[in-house]
This record gives C-alpha cells, sequence and structure tokens, in this order.
C-alpha cells in the first residue's frame, strides 16, 4: 500500500508519501475522519480521465491496472491495486496520468484535506488479484445477508460534474495485522452504516448468511449494506488496511437479482 501525495503550493509541486490517519480494526469511532463528500467509480483508458484541477483535494484508489503517475517536473511513479494518489492541485494537467488496457478508479472528493506528510509503513502484500477487482454488495434480505456483485447502477463514462457524484458523509481507514497464516476468525456483525470497503493491503474472507463466501484482495471493493439483519462475516490476513467511505442515505440505490 503507497500513499502519494502531491500538492501545489505557488504553482510548485509537493510531491511526496502521505500518511492516511487509522485506527485499528476492532476500534469504534466516527465515520468521517477523512471529510469525503462524494465519489465515483470508473473503468477508463488512457485518455479518458477528466483534467481533476477544478475538483480540489481528491483522492483516487487504484482498483486495477498498473498506473503511471507522474507529476510535473518530477519522475514517475508506478502505482498498483490499493495504492492511493492524495491530490489538491489547480493548474491544469499537473500530474499525468497513464496506463496500458484498462484501469479501474475510485474518486473521493475530500475538500481542504489531504493526508499529513509520513508513512503507514504497511507490511509488503504478496496478494494481488490479475485483472478487474472484485466487487461486492452485501445487503440484507429479510433477516439474513447476502452477497451479489456490484454493479454500478448508471453509466460510469464520461464521468460527470462533481455534482452528480455519490454522497457521501466521510470515510476512515482501519487497519489489522493478522499475520500470514490461516484467515483469522471474526465475528458476525452488521455494517454500522451504508460503506464502501475498499481493501488497500492484505485480504480478507467475507461470509454472507446465503452461504456466499467472497476473498478480497487490495482494490478490492463491498458496498456493505447489511445495517440490519443477521449481518455477515469477515477474517482477515496479512496486514490488512481498509478504506471505508460513507454512503449518504438514498445516493447507492441498487437493485436485487431475481
Amino acid at each position: 500500500m503507497r500513499v502519494l501525495r502531491v500538492c501545489e503550493t505557488g504553482g510548485k509541486l509537493e510531491v511526496g508519501s502521505g500518511f492516511l490517519p487509522y485506527r485499528e480494526a476492532r476500534e469504534k469511532g466516527p465515520g468521517d475522519v477523512i471529510p469525503a463528500t462524494s465519489f465515483w467509480l470508473a473503468r477508463l483508458r488512457t485518455g479518458e480521465l477528466p483534467d481533476l484541477a477544478a475538483c480540489g483535494a481528491h483522492l483516487i484508489v487504484v482498483l486495477s491496472g498498473e498506473v503511471r503517475v507522474t507529476p510535473r517536473a518530477h519522475d514517475p511513479f508506478l502505482l498498483g491495486p490499493g495504492d492511493v494518489v492524495a491530490a489538491d492541485v489547480r493548474s491544469s494537467r499537473a500530474v499525468d496520468y497513464s496506463w496500458p488496457n484498462d484501469a479501474w478508479l475510485m474518486f473521493v472528493l475530500t475538500p481542504g484535506w489531504l493526508p499529513a506528510v509520513g508513512d503507514n509503513q504497511a507490511r509488503p502484500d504478496p496478494f494481488r488479484r490479475p485483472g478487474r477487482p472484485l466487487l461486492t454488495w452485501i445487503y440484507d434480505d429479510k433477516g439474513s445477508s447476502r452477497s451479489e456483485p456490484f454493479r454500478w447502477p448508471t453509466r460510469m463514462l464520461p464521468i460527470p460534474p462533481t455534482d452528480a457524484w455519490v454522497a457521501s458523509l466521510g470515510a476512515f481507514v482501519t487497519r489489522r495485522d493478522y499475520g500470514d497464516g490461516a484467515y483469522a476468525e471474526g465475528v458476525w456483525h452488521n455494517g454500522p452504516r451504508p460503506q464502501l470497503g475498499i481493501t488497500l493491503n492484505g485480504c480478507g474472507e467475507s461470509e454472507t448468511g446465503d452461504g456466499t463466501l467472497t476473498r478480497p484482495y487490495a482494490g478490492d471493493v463491498a458496498f456493505i449494506d447489511d445495517v440490519n439483519g443477521d449481518g455477515h462475516v469477515t477474517r482477515g490476513q496479512g496486514d490488512r488496511w481498509m478504506l471505508f467511505v460513507t454512503v449518504a442515505p438514498g445516493h447507492l440505490v441498487l437493485q436485487p437479482e431475481h
């Protein structure tokens, strides 16, 4: 897991590592440590990414692919699934992004906020999913949870103006090092609120009441929507870091499979 921090001050880019604030995964806490206001998911080819200078501070989470990030007047950085760009730039095309074939990216607006300079020092992650990310919807069905593929409810492209993105009430990061043995046992629980859970490092195993098992790796996304019912269980492995992005009520409505 790498966090690349890019901040423009007086026309010059300050580029370095960023430190995501986090809490231990078993600790309860606020859902708005990171002041996220909206987000968007997209699968893009090089050249389809709009200029983000007008967006203000934002995060780009790489979900799949190898993304070459080149801040103006700096050497390029190569980022992969689970890596994050935290940027606040004002100049058009201050940062260039390119990749072969497709890349899945999650965009999160964080007005006025960038992580502090630093390094989270996540243990190197040996787990990588080839190809597209695993996108899962976990929801309650009459008291028992179900897992289904998470399908974005509208067209992903072209990326719309930010006022049309899905609204968020904030975001936060958790971490727990489970070691590199078998999956550590978890407990059945509900999501505290509708939220996206994006794996940044490590891996897990999620089980829902219908018996479905999914194994998220870095770059995989779960829409955790089972705030009622018996809930789900998650088992961890490795140094697991998660970015949770809350979903404002009624702003990401999906239809179950029939």
